[in-house]
């Protein structure tokens, strides 16, 4: 019993304890989102502390499924950006676009909206905008990169002519492509490895990577992701790996089977797999896979072009 009032005490002191860690100031050192940062902080990372490199990432506005909420390719991108800067140590993340090209679901008359897209043209204008604004920005090394399938075409050509008209000035831009080809061909051949479901929007891809980064359960996916329907007419796993082999041996694709999750008959609910297996776990793999290969295809292509300068 004499114990009791020690007890009593500790525990009233507890509550006090977790309030004074979560006040405790922000150390502006960890923080490499631009949009966190004070102009004169960002100054000082660029000319001091060697942080010349700068990650331009888009996102994307648009449906996948009732159970995954539509800014799903914003918060990957830039959750996923801001562990590459880490990474690669020398770099910041500009603002991310959360708004890309041909945006799943968008349509007049839908029963999924809520979807916003940019014209093509407008899209590689935007991009255009963020490299020379980065660039003013005084960036020596400014990469792109995009989590939304629509859009890669305008990325790439956006990085291939701005670093023609930068290079002169010694500032190099770069398409970082391996962020969403590569990734998703790798996560693919895991999913086939560990007999997990391969599809597309709103499936496990998407819906393990969203759990793995929502701040609470249910934040960014919705519990009826165990539950919701979904088409399963699509690609098997077997046609996939056949048509990935087919394709690395550069011969044409064997017919049948349609696309990756895709297929002529949906439940017509956003879905084009199964999101159903879906974990955080997985999602952990799926992000160091993306956040590698984006951080060796950067070391590459830097090691290429500055060493011919």
């Amino acid at each position: 019993m004499k114990n009791i009032p020690a007890v009593i005490i500790i525990s009233a002191l507890l509550p006090a304890v977790a309030l004074a860690q979560a006040a405790q100031p922000m150390n502006v050192k960890d923080i490499v989102e631009i949009e966190m940062l004070t102009h004169s902080e960002i100054s000082n990372k660029i000319h001091n502390e060697g942080k010349t490199s700068v990650l331009i990432m888009t996102g994307g506005t648009e449906e996948r499924g009732p159970h995954d909420v539509l800014g799903g390719h914003t918060f990957m991108a830039h959750n996923k950006g801001v562990e590459i800067a880490k990474n690669l140590g020398n770099a910041l993340v500009a603002p991310v676009l959360p708004i890309a090209v041909s945006a799943t679901g968008l349509r007049e008359n839908t029963n999924t909206p809520g979807g916003v897209q940019l014209p093509p043209d407008v899209f590689k204008a935007v991009q255009v905008a963020e490299i020379e604004s980065m660039a003013m920005n005084g960036f020596k090394d400014i990469f792109l990169m995009g989590d939304h399938g629509g859009g890669q075409q305008e990325i790439r050509q956006a990085a291939e002519e701005e670093d023609k008209k930068l290079s002169p000035k010694g500032i190099r831009v770069y398409y970082i492509g391996d962020f969403y080809t590569k990734a998703h061909d790798d996560i693919d051949l895991y999913f086939y490895e560990h007999k997990l479901p391969i599809g597309g929007h709103g499936a496990v891809m998407d819906t393990s990577e969203m759990m793995y980064w929502e701040p609470a359960p249910g934040m960014y996916v919705r519990p009826i992701y165990k539950t919701v329907p979904f088409d399963s007419t699509g690609q098997t796993p077997e046609q996939w790996k056949a048509a990935r082999d087919a394709r690395l041996a550069g011969q044409p694709a064997p017919a049948g089977g349609g696309q990756r999750g895709q297929s002529g008959s949906r439940v017509n609910n956003g879905l084009t797999g199964d999101p159903h297996p879906s974990s955080k776990e997985i999602g952990k793999v799926m992000v160091d896979i993306g956040v590698n290969n984006a951080v060796a295809q950067i070391k590459k292509l830097m090691a290429e072009r500055r060493g011919l300068n």
